[in-house]
Formats: C-alpha cells, structure tokens, sequence
C-alpha cells in the first residue's frame, strides 16, 4: 500500500464544482424569496425546489471520496455524506504543522464503537 500526501496546489475541480453549485443554490434562495415578497407564488416554488434539487445533487459531491480514521481501533472507512453532513462536526489546530483537522462524531464499521473520527488526508 503506497500512501502519498497530497499536495495542495490550488483548487480541484471538485471544490470548484462545490462552490459553483454553492453560489448557485444562495442565488435560487434568494429569487426565491424575492418572488414569495412580490406575492408570485409559482417562480417562488420553483426556484425553492430548484434550491433543494442542487442541494441534493451539492451534498454528496462535497464529502466524496472523504476517509476518516476510528480513535479505537485505527481502521480507515468511507462513510455515506449524509451521514456526515447530520452528523456532529469539529475541528482543531495541529501543534506542529498549524492545519485544521476535523473530526466527525461517526460509528465504526469495524469496531462499531461511536466516536470522533478524525478526517484522514490519505488513499486507502
């Protein structure tokens, strides 16, 4: 098994495609509520629903291919992105390098112990 560090070069197409698909959810909210204000009811409905179709399509690009590392038994898993988008959520700063690590409050297929995993920035 060859793990390489990943190296931070700019943006990948995935978080840009995150953050398109961000400022395009906040622009449908916000017609949204500007048509609910003018009382036209029918482009309220539809921009609402285009927001909730985006978010639905946004949420499992944004965690994909995330691997998280249980505090108990070491074991490296994916995990499904709703389960980490509901889920309890943290960060904190490394002493020695000065990044965030997050942590996600999850169940180890594994051990199946609860607890904080912590987001790993390594491949399987």
């Amino acid at each position: 098994m060859d793990d390489k560090k990943p190296t931070n070069k700019g943006l990948d197409a995935k978080t840009v495609a995150v953050m398109v698909l961000a400022v395009l959810i906040g622009l449908s909210f916000i017609i949204g509520i500007i048509s609910a204000t003018n009382d036209r009811w029918i482009e309220f409905a539809i921009s609402l629903s285009t927001s909730i179709v985006l978010f639905i399509i946004t949420c499992p690009l944004a965690y994909k291919g995330d691997i998280y590392e249980c505090p108990n038994c070491g074991r490296k898993f994916r995990v499904n992105a709703y389960k980490v988008l509901f889920s309890k959520r943290t960060s904190k700063y490394d002493g020695e390098d000065g990044k965030r690590t997050k942590y996600v409050k999850l169940k180890c297929p594994e051990c199946k112990s609860k607890g904080w995993c912590k987001k790993s920035e390594y491949n399987i």
